[in-house]
């Protein structure tokens, strides 16, 4: 099953990134002096990719969207990992409810660039890597290790019982993500919860700790992506 990613970002770094095979890639005319796109466009006939020039109409009408940079890349569904191939790592973050691709494809850029390598999803409730999140993403997806096999639960019970520190963000939590840094845990599984539901309640009863992020504004909330940023930072 084939898909159409867009985006220079997207389209170049599945290229660079060769996890997935891509059957052709589609550039707009008229971009031809564009450096990002010469470079692109390079990059993809030295590793046999097929290229093709099309109008902006077409461009569209492949993927769906306006929103493309004019190019578009015909390749393979993205890649999952299964989670028992993940468990071990140091570092895993668990994204719990949260529905936006923006918001997923947001976090996913920021695990990539502070060396978050390793993903878990749950099987429902929260959007897949799609084009959209790969979007948003700036191509960072195609970096990372993300699992979908499992329920959130199921991911923080195994992680549980396989020795690792479960923190969980959450705007009632006790404890400080400054406290979890300290504790310097070797195994270390961060939950992020979505704006409207938040962390579900079997996690935030059985996480080693629940973390609230210290704010001193008037607004008395953040998006997701940035608690998920300042929580990332914060334990890398």
């Amino acid at each position: 099953m084939s898909e159409f990613l867009y985006g220079i970002n997207p389209v170049s770094e599945a290229i660079l990134a060769g996890r997935r095979k891509i059957y052709g890639v589609y550039a707009a005319q008229g971009t031809e002096a564009n450096p990002r796109m010469r470079k692109l466009v390079s990059d993809a006939k030295y590793r046999g990719i097929p290229v093709s020039w099309r109008n902006r109409s077409e461009i569209g009408e492949a993927c769906g969207t306006r929103e493309n940079q004019g190019v578009v890349a015909e390749c393979e569904a993205f890649p999952y990992t299964p989670y028992a191939e993940i468990l071990g790592a140091p570092r895993m973050v668990l994204l719990d409810n949260i529905e936006d691709p923006r918001n997923i494809g947001a976090i996913m850029r920021t695990c990539e660039v502070l060396g978050w390598k390793n993903v878990l999803l749950p099987r429902s409730g929260t959007a897949l890597v799609m084009p959209s999140v790969a979007k948003t993403a700036a191509g960072a997806c195609e970096y990372l290790q993300v699992a979908v096999n499992c329920s959130s639960n199921q991911y923080v019970k195994i992680a549980l019982e396989e020795g690792y520190t479960v923190a969980a963000l959450d705007g009632a939590g006790k404890s400080t993500l400054e406290a979890v840094a300290s504790s310097k845990p070797e195994k270390l599984l961060l939950v992020v919860g979505g704006e409207d539901a938040g962390v579900g309640q079997f996690i935030k009863m059985n996480s080693t700790h629940v973390c609230a992020i210290a704010q001193s504004g008037h607004v008395n909330s953040l998006n997701a992506s940035v608690a998920a940023a300042l929580a990332l930072y914060a334990l890398r």
